[in-house]
């Protein structure tokens, strides 16, 4: 007898693809080795793409921190101010109201 090898083609995803895959795990209702063997893949391999989804942040796309630089200012007392990349300034003087900081800041977020 002849020994036979099957060759199996490795198929790299992309970021999309991957993240297709466990949302459709996600939404199927299936066991993890169902789902994985209804789809081809491996079961470490859907783990690993999980694990890099749970890690990447629950920040939706477009919504990644940004690098702060902090300047020297004039003290405030109980005052904040913040500028943003494109100019923007959000100044706070000391004795605001926070409800109304609140309501800006809700709005701001849309």
């Amino acid at each position: 007898m002849r020994d036979t090898k099957a060759v199996v083609e490795r198929h790299r995803r992309s970021q999309a693809e991957a993240e297709s895959l466990v949302r459709d795990f996600e939404q199927s209702g299936l066991s993890r080795k169902a789902f994985c063997s209804a789809n081809g893949v491996g079961v470490h391999t859907l783990d690993y793409y999980r694990h890099r989804k749970r890690t990447r942040g629950a920040a939706p796309a477009g919504q990644d921190l940004l690098p702060v630089d902090l300047i020297s200012a004039p003290c405030m007392r109980g005052g904040l101010r913040v500028e943003l990349v494109n100019g923007r300034r959000i100044v706070v003087e000391g004795g605001f109201d926070a409800s109304v900081l609140r309501r800006l800041i809700s709005v701001l977020e849309g």
